[in-house]
């Protein structure tokens, strides 16, 4: 009975998450014409409370998606629980050349660990990677770098995993990036103990420590193509 009660919860969770209504078509529709004429930011839409059940809606992601642009992106509302943060990153191949009008895609859980608003992970198509409340679309400049403000997350709950920042880049012409870090960790995070660090560095990841305050972080990273 229980195992029928969680599916039917997982059915529902995922008609929700994965479909819109005629409403939600319709403003997600208004916020693309608004965006394209440059008349809202993707900063102000992000951070928008109103605009927040939407954030796991496939078709507004693509919203976002279409019109990334160079320049600083903002993920999280002022009241969104959490250290504020500034993350700074350029990328590079592997000669040292800078890989400008880059994709770039993050996503990251909250300062619960979650990425949901109502549990740790998202139980549905795509998951935590097609669905993760603080998100964000952005591109690099002609010197390959990228700029977003956030919260720092925390590690999913009942986990030693250190916290992290998702990342992933495609190219101009829409293929992935392949050979780049995946993750980006912090210094400070109590979870990445010596061992964890060693671990994240051999996969690839990156660790940066906060160069600015205790009141607002700056991380920096640079990524170079493998």
């Amino acid at each position: 009975m229980k195992k029928v009660y969680f599916l039917i919860l997982i059915t529902v969770y995922c008609s929700v998450a994965c479909t819109q209504t005629p409403l939600q078509n319709k403003t997600i529709s208004g916020l693309n014409e608004k965006l394209q004429k440059g008349t809202l930011t993707l900063s102000e839409v992000l951070t928008n409370k109103e605009w927040m059940p939407l954030h796991s809606l496939t078709a507004f992601r693509n919203v976002i998606k279409e019109n990334a642009k160079p320049g600083l992106v903002r993920l999280a509302n002022a009241d969104e629980p959490g250290l504020r943060m500034t993350v700074k990153g350029s990328v590079a191949d592997k000669s040292g050349q800078p890989l400008s009008d880059a994709l770039v895609y993050v996503y990251q859980t909250s300062d619960k660990g979650w990425y949901a608003d109502t549990a740790a992970h998202i139980e549905t198509s795509g998951s935590d990677f097609g669905h993760a409340r603080l998100f964000g679309y952005l591109k690099t400049d002609a010197a390959g770098a990228f700029e977003f403000e956030t919260i720092r997350p925390e590690g999913y709950p009942n986990s030693d995993l250190p916290a992290h920042i998702h990342i992933m880049f495609w190219s101009a012409d829409g293929k992935v990036i392949r050979g780049l870090p995946e993750e980006l960790l912090f210094e400070e995070d109590k979870r990445l103990t010596p061992e964890r660090k060693k671990q994240a560095l051999q996969s690839g990841y990156l660790v940066s420590q906060n160069t600015g305050t205790e009141a607002w972080a700056v991380y920096v990273y640079r990524l170079v193509k493998r």
